[in-house]
């Protein structure tokens, strides 16, 4: 069976595997990313390419920002700044030697997911990947939905506050400054005093009772399952699936299932249906094995 280099291109790594056509991992590992300029993503590139050799047919790239998938284009690379309307896809396979594709790591979590993992079995769904932002993909009738210039499914910018968002202040008027782990966190630092604070430690003192950590985490699950509502309004789907490193932890999808159907008790005539939601199978490895979809979708 033919097999295949995938990439997922992060701020602090460079994840790749050798997988089948089936998304079987072969062989897997990492290098340090260094992402600061193109010359110096190239330099990692060029560190995997010594460490994997040549034996593939051709590399599949899970990248930040706003990508035409079918163009091989980057318009924007999320937090690259660097990166602006670049030939992602040619660039990047040149080193390779290897027909390459690129495409959003949000959207491929969520191609992922409907290959064969939690929405699997039904034709519509969204994955949620809570980590620094909010990222994720719709999923329409079995395909990800692109919208007309790639940015479909750029869930971080979910309006929250609209007269804060005309002001100019995005961070606090958009859906990640309310559930993003670079959101909830700080919050439970400030509230303990804590310069240090990490998900473990927020989720470890939930599980403990302590009081700020349960205030912090019914937040989280307020403004989570208000946003699920407000994209339910326009998408009625089945499903939602919670991923990032935030679904690590089963509490996490439980309270925003939670507080959804809290919502549909409050109103209980909502003009749209309640969706199930479930954790994603895939974690970490969600934009590899997405990326890889994409890849065979496209040669």
């Amino acid at each position: 069976m033919a097999q295949y280099l995938v990439l997922d291109i992060g701020g602090t790594f460079v994840k790749y595997a050798i997988m089948d056509g089936d998304g079987a991992f072969i062989k897997q590992g990492k290098v340090p990313a260094n992402t600061s300029s193109e010359a110096h993503m190239l330099e990692s590139l060029e560190e995997v390419h010594a460490v994997v050799g040549d034996d593939y047919e051709g590399v599949a790239i899970s990248m930040p920002g706003r990508i035409d998938t079918k163009r091989g284009w980057a318009y924007t690379g999320g937090a690259f700044t660097w990166l602006h309307d670049y030939p992602a896809a040619e660039r990047y396979g040149a080193v390779f030697g290897k027909p390459t594709t690129v495409a959003n790591d949000g959207k491929c979590a969520a191609i992922a997911e409907s290959w064969s993992g939690a929405l699997s079995d039904v034709d519509s769904g969204a994955v949620l990947v809570l980590g620094t932002g909010v990222g994720g993909g719709i999923v329409l009738n079995g395909k990800v939905w692109m919208g007309c210039s790639g940015g479909a499914g750029e869930l971080s910018w979910l309006v929250c506050d609209y007269p804060a968002i005309h002001e100019g202040h995005a961070g606090s008027a958009i859906w990640a400054g309310k559930i993003a782990a670079g959101a909830i966190v700080p919050k439970f630092g400030l509230a303990k005093g804590l310069a240090n604070a990490d998900g473990i430690m927020l989720f470890d003192a939930y599980e403990a009772g302590d009081p700020d950590a349960v205030q912090v985490m019914d937040e989280y699950a307020m403004w989570a399952s208000s946003g699920i509502v407000c994209l339910q309004a326009v998408l009625d789907l089945p499903r939602y699936a919670i991923g990032g490193g935030i679904s690590a932890r089963p509490e996490a999808t439980s309270l925003i299932r939670d507080a959804v159907d809290k919502l549909y008790e409050i109103h209980p005539y909502l003009p749209f249906s309640k969706p199930e939601i479930v954790t994603c199978k895939y974690g970490n490895e969600a934009n590899l094995i997405g990326a890889l979809a994409f890849h065979l979708d496209q040669v």
